[in-house]
């Protein structure tokens, strides 16, 4: 069995030219995960007890004190503390997951530009641009690969799958998946909140 392939046609074997990976990223934006600062723990945990159902139940625990139903009043408030804290947990850990999955992206990467190796931030990979990588690296963007290297890649961040995954010329591979084997040229198809992972990061 072929231990390397190389994808038919022409490859762009200089990568991008500076200038031109430089406008992109001008047009298109850095390759980062969107983010927003989430609120503070206290301000999670007030939303979930002060909603208009949460709200509709404090007023009824108040009204049965009142009705001389103490009773009533403590199981009703109970409930809202008890649903409150459960909703804050879950909506605490859905933060933190997406947090987990922005810690995917690479701080760098390589690539060819200009007929040259270097190593450039992952933030500044843009479309087209050249990826070059090996066992031990992190994919920063959605590739298509042009040339492989009896490559297997660790995407059980993305699908759960503990397998390493064989990857050939013209398959994807994903930000944030790990290659464990091999090596491969790949071409960047998809860059920040454009790529699968943004796209699971959103439903977390």
């Amino acid at each position: 069995m072929a231990t390397s392939a190389t994808a038919p046609g022409p490859v762009r074997a200089a990568g991008l030219a500076a200038e031109e990976a430089a406008d992109r990223l001008r047009r298109v934006g850095p390759n980062v995960l969107p983010s927003s600062r989430p609120p503070a723990i206290w301000r999670l945990l007030a939303r979930q007890l002060t909603h208009f159902f949460a709200l509709l139940l404090w007023a009824a625990a108040v009204l049965a004190v009142i009705a001389g139903m103490p009773e009533l009043g403590v199981a009703i408030a109970v409930v809202v503390l008890v649903n409150g804290v459960f909703a804050f947990v879950q909506e605490y850990r859905a933060d933190r997951a997406a947090d987990r999955l922005r810690d995917l992206m690479p701080a760098a990467a390589t690539v060819r530009r200009d007929g040259h190796r270097l190593t450039v931030a992952a933030a500044d990979l843009v479309p087209d641009d050249l990826v070059l990588l090996e066992a031990g690296d992190r994919v920063s963007a959605d590739l298509t690969v042009v040339e492989a290297h009896a490559i297997a890649v660790d995407e059980s961040m993305l699908t759960g799958e503990s397998v390493p995954r064989r990857v050939t010329v013209d398959e994807r591979l994903f930000a944030g998946t790990y290659l464990v084997e091999g090596a491969a040229s790949a071409i960047v198809v998809a860059t920040g909140q454009q790529t699968r992972l943004a796209g699971i990061a959103e439903l977390t």
